[in-house]
């Protein structure tokens, strides 16, 4: 069963961790990483400087912390999306266009596509990409043994899809006010996985 006062002392700390990602996120998505403050969120959690520094060392611990959470929230929801979707095939192609639109979100367009590689480097890749691929091989090579797409190397392909709808959402960020570069990616994305199924 475990000591209940472990169990809620690591549930309060769960809860504290918590309140910090939710109070730095909407400062890194308003105000950027270089400009938020770590007494100003401390203060704004309710919480002493300390308490963020022994949950997450630093503003960059913090920063990777809540890019963390938007990935998780964002395959959480396309998991959910999935399971209702009923032909593997088309529920596959399906969350990989649907990532644009959840990562362009404005929630999380700033974090995701400004401030991630500025602050964690290549890292900010390996976090977004690393469990897409793996999980990708996996639907690749179902999909492959049920003859719905072409047979080729598996986590070549997964890779290149990888790339590509992350190169895409880079590109449909960097759109200047009133332009529209979500819909062109969708689009290009939509025909590019087309290709792949067997005619």
């Amino acid at each position: 069963m475990g000591d209940p006062a472990r169990r809620t002392r690591a549930e309060a700390a769960e809860v504290t961790a918590a309140r910090l990602i939710e109070v730095a996120r909407k400062s890194f998505t308003e105000n950027g990483f270089v400009a938020t403050s770590l007494d100003t969120l401390a203060a704004q959690a309710g919480l002493t400087r300390g308490a963020l520094h022994h949950h997450f060392g630093n503003k960059t611990g913090l920063f990777e912390a809540v890019l963390r959470a938007i990935d998780t929230e964002i395959e959480a929801t396309l998991e959910q999306e999935r399971a209702g979707i009923a032909d593997p095939w088309d529920a596959f192609r399906r969350c990989f266009i649907r990532y644009l639109d959840l990562a362009l979100d404005p929630s999380r367009r700033r974090i995701l596509f400004e401030e991630a590689h500025a602050v964690l480097g290549a890292r900010a890749d390996e976090i977004l990409m690393d469990d897409w691929v793996a999980e990708g091989v996996a639907d690749l090579k179902r999909l492959m043994a049920e003859g719905r797409i072409a047979p080729v190397d598996p986590e070549a392909l997964a890779h290149i899809l990888n790339g590509a709808v992350m190169n895409l959402a880079y590109w449909a960020a960097q759109a200047t006010a009133g332009e529209d570069r979500l819909t062109p990616a969708r689009a290009t994305l939509d025909r590019l996985m087309a290709g792949l199924t067997r005619s």
